[in-house]
């Protein structure tokens, strides 16, 4: 059985490596503050979660985020059915701490590991009725691909003919009445060769046993008190029963496997709902957004904000709609405290929401799908003195450029800003430049005021000029508008707030 509610086609697997540039890309778009409020004090759903947006930072398939999006539709059209769904399985990955204890203690018992492994597995087959019932449920509600499936497969897979034969060998694995072994002899009269038989036949009544005459037999009974005796039959019975014990092991091991990929891509769903609603609560505009191959330099949203801010805020914050299409280079310029580095981030979180399948905080948003997505943050002093700042990000600049490919997203903030306008917009033009001519989007925010007006005043309408706006009284709309740069950024005006005029 299989789950297949991440991917079309395979498993999800939480053994994945993280790209490269994902501990930077967490740090600069503050993630951890949106893997909070999908997981809800879980630890389990907060470690699916950071493994899904981890794999989002680096390339996305169309197929993969389209089958996601339908499954969320179903996600968000029956909440409290995925909740009951997911909660089922949780119990019964946990019914199994109760049978650990007799394995813990009889481990090295073939005899008691089996006998385990099948009240196990009878645990685990009442949950199964369990799952089969919700999906005999649910499967004429849930039109996605992902979820039609699963219950189909479930339907299919664990029939009332399934476990009606799994009933009947559980009931014959107890040996309520005895073990049956027949073994040969070997060198010295070892036996060896243990075969196990099953009594498949129904034993007959008192009447039809006393008139039947039976076949000769040989029959030895141990006395009462022979302890060595009962330890020797003890060893021959495991012998013959080691097989089968650990046969009932990989069965259970492959039905509670189910149940731990189920609950891993049920909980990546489970935390997505919790996301959507939290959001949802602070008025947030969301969607599930549109998106095109890479390279159809698509961008464009309708009141786009940052999703960790209302997150920290506890409230709806300033959105901003923005027509990228076509553009290679979204360059954002304007006033200090005017809202650069929230947009910034929001356009970096909706692309990690589009790659991992989820929905985006904008009531209307149509993307591409990249190849990567990759950050350049402006950072603090190094406290141990080993470089100075430009040092220290030119070495970043380096390492990202390792990883940097044809339709990726790069997102800056204030890159070269460390040292004098001339030399950091010569630095930054040239990087802008190189990765361009490698087809790779960019979006940056500078203070850079030569770069920013060379950007400006390029030819061909590829790139897009956003200002952040500032009122006549010197107070933040927070909302960006499209414009060249300034030769201030209004720092007077911070100056006199928290100063006086």
């Amino acid at each position: 059985m299989k789950a297949h509610l991440l991917f079309p086609d395979r498993d999800y697997d939480a053994r994945l490596p993280a790209p490269p540039q994902w501990p930077d890309v967490a740090q600069d778009l503050e993630v951890q503050t949106l893997l909070a409020a999908m997981a809800q004090d879980d630890p389990f759903l907060l470690d699916v979660s950071a493994h899904v947006l981890m794999a989002a930072c680096g390339t996305a398939d169309a197929e993969v985020v389209a089958h996601r999006q339908g499954a969320l539709r179903d996600v968000l059209d029956h909440p409290e059915q995925i909740r009951a769904l997911y909660a089922l399985v949780v119990e019964a990955i946990d019914s199994r701490k109760k049978h650990l204890f007799g394995l813990g203690l009889f481990g090295r018992y073939p005899s008691f590991n089996l006998r385990g492994a099948v009240e196990l597995l009878q645990t685990f087959v009442q949950f199964l009725q369990r799952l089969r019932q919700q999906a005999d449920a649910l499967a004429g509600s849930f039109r996605s691909a992902a979820f039609s499936t699963l219950f189909a497969s479930l339907q299919r897979d664990i029939s009332d003919a399934y476990f009606d034969t799994v009933q009947s060998h559980l009931e014959t694995l107890r040996f309520r009445h005895g073990v049956l072994l027949t073994a040969g002899l070997g060198a010295g009269n070892a036996a060896r060769d243990y075969v196990l038989h099953a009594d498949a036949t129904e034993r007959p009544g008192w009447l039809a046993r006393l008139l039947h005459k039976a076949p000769p037999e040989f029959t030895f009974r141990l006395p009462d008190r022979d302890e060595a005796g009962a330890q020797a039959l003890s060893e021959l019975v495991d012998r013959g029963l080691n097989d089968v014990a650990n046969a009932m092991a990989q069965a259970t091991d492959h039905v509670l496997s189910f149940f731990e990929l189920l609950r891993a891509e049920l909980g990546f769903y489970v935390a997505c709902l919790n996301l959507y609603q939290r959001l949802a609560a602070l008025g947030v505009g969301l969607c599930l957004p549109a998106f095109e191959r890479s390279g159809s330099w698509r961008l464009s949203a309708e009141e786009l904000v940052d999703p960790t801010l209302a997150l920290t805020l506890q409230r709806a914050p300033v959105g901003n709609s923005v027509q990228a299409d076509g553009k290679t280079l979204v360059a954002v310029t304007g006033a200090n405290q005017g809202g650069k580095s929230t947009f910034l981030r929001s356009v970096g979180v909706a692309q990690l929401m589009l790659h991992a399948g989820m929905f985006v905080a904008a009531p209307s948003y149509s993307g591409e799908l990249a190849s990567g997505v990759f950050t350049h943050y402006k950072r603090e002093e190094d406290a141990a003195m080993q470089g100075g700042k430009l040092d220290e990000e030119l070495a970043r600049m380096r390492d990202l450029a390792a990883g940097l490919r044809p339709g990726a997203l790069f997102l800056s903030n204030e890159s070269f800003a460390s040292t004098n306008e001339r030399e950091g917009s010569e630095l930054l033009l040239q990087v802008v430049d190189a990765l361009r001519q490698r087809a790779i989007k960019v979006v940056l925010v500078t203070h850079l005021f030569d770069a920013a007006r060379r950007m400006g005043a390029e030819e061909g309408g590829k790139a897009l000029m956003l200002r952040a706006e500032r009122r006549d009284d010197g107070s933040r709309s927070f909302r960006l508008v499209a414009g060249a740069a300034l030769q201030t950024s209004f720092g007077a005006d911070l100056y006199a707030q928290v100063f006086g005029a």
